[in-house]
């Protein structure tokens, strides 16, 4: 494959296809059971709507619409994530074909990703609004390239659309869209891009594409940002230059961690070569230099502004994933051949493409020997078949207390609503009679059956006090692929109309 790759580097594009066929297989091999952005897609998919929580609803919509067509099911969660990777590395190599002129260089470019652990790890078990925001600010930035080099009424019109989604995808994507511009008014055709008349075309489109999520935000401003804002401050110091030193000093620290392995690699494949073309300039260095240099003060202004103290690799990554493009203009510009070393760094990704499907199986396996578990290991199925076998019928409305039970108990039962209290904000219909009862579930942690106090709330405001003598029960259940002494404590009551 590596000799396949270097001399035809298109067929990275099929390589790709089939990773993602191949962790799509392997996913659905492992337990069922949902870790957190899994869980929450689940349960947002009951909803069409233009705002759900802190998250933009991007990548929302596009789980809902695959699950009204095709039906909730693991299958449908994970075909959807894997679509979207594989768009993100798709996307990134079409990028970097327009600033890279070696074929060669844009499949490396596009194969590093496979170096970046938060982008082949944990983007295959989390980050669902960061993937769309990955392929949002790929698609961005090749309009704008586009734009750059050959405008058009359609690239501008592209630009218009690829930022409207991008505002869409994550909230920090407002500093690419700052960003951008700036870098744009340096280029040496910048100005005259940005001053022509079609550019109205793509602030117009870009605000329409905005504007029903922008109106819920107006009105669900503290929804949107309470969450995030409570997370940012985390282990926060109390002084106020002990605050303004932790924030850039953890800023840098995430920098070099989630850059190290790439630039590892890429000093041990390309030696010498790769650290002599750090000196060298183009016009495209240049663009990524101004694009990296303003993201970075913006992101130091919002440290001192807010007092930003607790930073997320997640919430840096949709800005460095860009860095092997830049890496391999660099070496373009030294005159670095890419051939005297395809052969070599694609042994790399090749390895990886093998080790991060083997890992994923494993990681539900291999810990439990030691009575470790993970969140795919809890066995929401059995749980619910049990219980629903019990009691001879289906609930007419499931309420849970937290929201990574809530997406696993939606899909065991998906024809059946589901509420959390988690998010009190998302409200469903549902019909409440003796062949439907209520049914409340959560998980517990000890032999004591506590009904959580936000269930018992609820059951008082919505259904009566009268109902909150809720009678609780608890239910043990081997972990999926287990030591079989090992349980798993549900807590569950069901509540019948009086």
């Amino acid at each position: 494959m590596r000799n396949l790759l270097a001399r035809k580097p298109d067929a990275i594009i099929l390589l790709l296809a089939g990773y993602f066929c191949l962790t799509f297989v392997t996913r659905l091999l492992m337990p069922h059971g949902m870790r957190f952005d899994e869980s929450q897609q689940a349960f947002f998919s009951q909803w069409l709507t233009s705002g759900y929580d802190s998250q933009p609803p991007l990548y929302n919509w596009l789980q809902t619409g695959v699950v009204s067509l095709f039906g909730l099911s693991l299958a449908t969660i994970s075909a959807t994530k894997n679509l979207v990777l594989f768009l993100v590395y798709l996307s990134y190599y079409k990028l970097a074909r327009e600033v890279l002129e070696d074929k060669l260089f844009a499949a490396i470019a596009t194969l590093s990703l496979l170096t970046i652990p938060q982008l082949f790890w944990e983007a295959q078990r989390d980050l669902t609004h960061t993937v769309a925001q990955l392929l949002t600010i790929n698609l961005f930035l090749y309009g704008v390239i586009r734009t750059l080099k050959a405008p058009s009424l359609a690239s501008y019109a592209f630009v218009g659309i690829a930022l409207g989604l991008g505002t869409l995808s994550k909230y920090n994507f407002a500093l690419v869209a700052i960003a951008v511009p700036v870098a744009v008014w340096l280029h040496p055709d910048g100005k005259a891009r940005l001053l022509d008349r079609r550019f109205l075309l793509s602030l117009v489109l870009a605000l329409v594409i905005f504007l029903p999520h922008g109106l819920w935000l107006l009105d669900n401003l503290s929804l949107a940002s309470t969450r995030t804002l409570g997370i940012m401050e985390q282990d926060a110091p109390q002084t106020a230059l002990a605050k303004l030193a932790q924030g850039p000093f953890k800023f840098l620290r995430l920098i070099v961690v989630i850059l190290a392995p790439t630039v590892v690699v890429y000093c041990i494949v390309f030696g010498k070569s790769f650290l002599r073309s750090a000196r060298s300039v183009t016009v495209w260095t240049r663009f990524f230099d101004a694009l990296f240099v303003t993201i970075a003060l913006l992101v130091l202004v919002l440290i001192l502004a807010i007092g930003m103290t607790s930073l997320r690799d997640r919430w840096l990554l949709p800005f460095l994933f860009l860095m092997p493009i830049y890496f391999c203009l660099k070496m373009q510009a030294s005159g670095v051949r890419p051939e005297n070393f395809a052969r070599q760094f694609f042994w790399v990704p090749l390895v990886m493409m093998i080790i991060i499907p083997a890992s994923l199986l494993t990681r539900t396996s291999f810990p439990t020997l030691f009575h470790r578990y993970e969140a795919y290991n809890v066995p929401y199925a059995d749980f619910v078949g049990k219980i629903v076998a019990e009691e001879g019928r289906k609930p007419g409305l499931v309420l849970t207390d937290d929201w990574i039970p809530a997406g696993n108990f939606h899909l065991q039962t998906p024809d059946v609503p589901m509420m959390s209290m988690f998010f009190p904000n998302l409200k469903v219909g549902y019909d409440w009679t003796a062949d439907k009862p209520i049914l409340l579930a959560w998980l517990s942690s000890s032999d004591q059956i506590v009904v959580p106090s936000s269930l018992t709330e609820w059951v008082a405001s919505n259904l009566g006090t009268q109902y909150t003598a809720i009678e609780a029960k608890q239910a043990a259940i081997g972990y999926a692929r287990g030591n079989p002494d090992d349980k798993q404590r549900f807590g569950y009551a069901w509540i019948y109309p009086k």
